[in-house]
């Protein structure tokens, strides 16, 4: 009998050490998460509380969907931002620019376009079906460099989709280069 309750005492002890085990360890878990999220609604509460300073940089990004390449360039804030919040800017804020990060001294934007970046020449008829030499000068729309001799409908089918929709090329020499192949 004496064999019988030493093992049950063992069994029992063994049963409350696991248990007091995985209380401690639960306890341990809850606070680490409490102490997470006390930081995290500090950190959010610091992102709400964040307002445009005066000298605050924009940091734009532009990212060319035509060629895949992108442009980063920096501006200043414009002064009537200045004291907004990151939830009162972003409704001021142009349908095409998405915000990605907000300080009080540096805000980072992204903003896709369907043109070729600056870094090419593009060859692609206008309006009127002439074809033309464009160059994205400024960032945000082509412009016009000069006209060619040629109308769309001078070029042979497998070649016009192709400029119809733009073509790319590094160099002015490459479009002229381009160019000559049509006249053959």
């Amino acid at each position: 009998m004496q064999a019988g309750r030493s093992s049950n005492t063992g069994k029992v002890i063994f049963v409350v050490l696991l248990i007091g085990l995985l209380l401690i360890t639960g306890g341990i878990y809850a606070s680490v998460r409490s102490r997470q999220r006390a930081e995290d609604g500090q950190s959010a509460a610091r992102t709400n509380a964040a307002r445009v300073a005066i000298g605050c940089r924009l940091e734009q990004t532009l990212v060319f969907q035509r060629c895949g390449h992108s442009v980063v360039r920096t501006v200043d804030a414009p002064p009537e931002w200045t004291g907004l919040t990151q939830a009162e800017l972003e409704p001021k804020l142009d349908m095409a620019w998405r915000m990605t990060e907000f300080d009080s001294n540096k805000i980072k934007m992204r903003e896709n376009i369907m043109l070729f970046c600056p870094s090419h020449w593009i060859i692609m008829p206008d309006g009127t079906g002439q074809v033309c030499v464009w160059t994205n000068r400024y960032g945000e729309g082509l412009e016009r460099v000069y006209e060619t001799d040629y109308s769309l409908m001078d070029i042979s089918e497998d070649i016009r989709e192709g400029i119809r929709n733009g073509r790319a090329f590094d160099t002015l020499e490459d479009v002229e280069g381009f160019l000559q192949t049509l006249r053959l």
